[in-house]
């Protein structure tokens, strides 16, 4: 199977996964791709207590995981392929609105900004943030439709060429660098930038 074919398999999986959404506001949820034959991954939610997303943020959920996983020593299986996390969010592109090109501005300068729930323009959307076992990045999102529905779930593999952002993808790229020690490091994420409910 080539990397490719893998990639396409993951995006695929976390796309079908997505589409099974029907509410919104729901706690966060961390997922485990396994491999079970080279055309088929499965999707498994890893059990999180609830009062940690109640009590953190999505990113500090993950990034306290991955620190209590060093600690107990805990490695990837080999049919583990990748490591997920689904939230809810806002995400904000400079063209929607002249306060959204300034905040990412502003971010883009180390500047504070307010968060994109608060930024005109903003859209509402279900996402999974992925990370394989060679630091490769995915993300797909649905964005929430006027009507309450979701648009179908759309994803991306992150190029080298992008630049990582945000703190889901670096909380998952150390929970992958701790369950996996030896991957390489990650690859970039998209320019748009999520904030997490």
């Amino acid at each position: 199977m080539t990397s490719t074919d893998e990639q396409n398999q993951i995006l695929d999986a976390c796309r079908a996964h997505l589409s099974q959404r029907t509410s919104w506001d729901e706690k966060p949820e961390i997922l485990v791709l396994k491999r079970h034959s080279d055309t088929r991954l499965s999707v498994q939610h890893l059990p999180v207590p609830d009062l940690l997303w109640e009590m953190l943020p999505p990113a500090r959920v993950v990034a306290a995981l991955a620190h209590a996983a060093n600690q107990l020593g805990v490695i990837g299986t080999p049919d583990t392929v990748a490591v997920a996390l689904r939230y809810e969010g806002f995400t904000i592109t400079p063209k929607v609105s002249p306060q959204a090109d300034e905040a990412l501005r502003r971010r883009a300068a180390g500047g504070s900004a307010p968060r994109n729930e608060h930024i005109p323009g903003r859209l509402e959307q279900r996402c999974i943030s992925a990370v394989d076992r060679q630091g490769r990045h995915y993300v797909v999102s649905a964005d929430r439709r006027s009507d309450g529905s979701a648009a179908p779930a759309v994803g991306v593999t992150v190029t080298e060429t992008q630049q990582v952002s945000g703190s889901i993808a670096k909380a998952l790229t150390m929970f992958c660098k701790t369950v996996w020690p030896h991957q390489t490091p990650g690859h970039s994420a998209p320019e748009a930038h999520h904030d997490d409910l």
